[in-house]
């Protein structure tokens, strides 16, 4: 057990207030040297100098990143649907002109003179070739083939359509 005096001394000591905690006072003291203190204070505003422009430059890139990002994703798909557009306007476009082909009207167009000067070119031959075909009958005939005559004379009126 303690004494009343042994109790009394604890609680000066407990209260900081006895001779040997007021020694420690003297002695110790709760602080860094001087020359500590400012060493790390000044690292501290050296780091803190380059702090404030390091989180700016970083949120500046940050938002460019971002913002590049987003840029080229709405440019990619601006450019995607639009090329769909482009593809399916293409297409409509192409139907709707075989559409307005098959409605129109088919027209020939005939080259009225080509088909006429065609025609007495024609004319001319055959006749030539019919006086010439005439002429060999009638030789035939003067020289006494008169059934090789009559035979060439059925068939020329049958391919020219003249009577016998």
């Amino acid at each position: 057990m303690s004494t009343p005096a042994e109790d009394k001394d604890l609680e000066e000591y407990l209260r900081r207030k006895s001779a040997l905690s007021l020694g420690y006072k003297k002695i110790y003291i709760e602080a860094p040297p001087e020359e500590l203190d400012r060493a790390i204070t000044a690292r501290a505003r050296r780091a803190l100098r380059w702090l404030v422009p390091g989180v700016l430059s970083l949120l500046i890139a940050l938002g460019l990143v971002v913002g590049i990002n987003v840029g080229v994703d709405r440019l990619v798909t601006v450019s995607v649907k639009a090329e769909k557009n482009a593809v399916r306007i293409k297409a409509e476009r192409e139907k709707q002109i075989a559409e307005e082909r098959a409605r129109q009207p088919v027209a020939v167009v005939i080259d009225a003179s080509n088909i006429e000067a065609q025609a007495q070119k024609d004319a001319i031959e055959r006749a030539e070739d019919q006086k010439i075909w005439l002429e060999k009958i009638e030789e035939l005939r003067k020289a006494g083939k008169t059934k090789e005559a009559d035979i060439e004379t059925q068939i020329f009126n049958e391919k020219y359509g003249r009577p016998r």
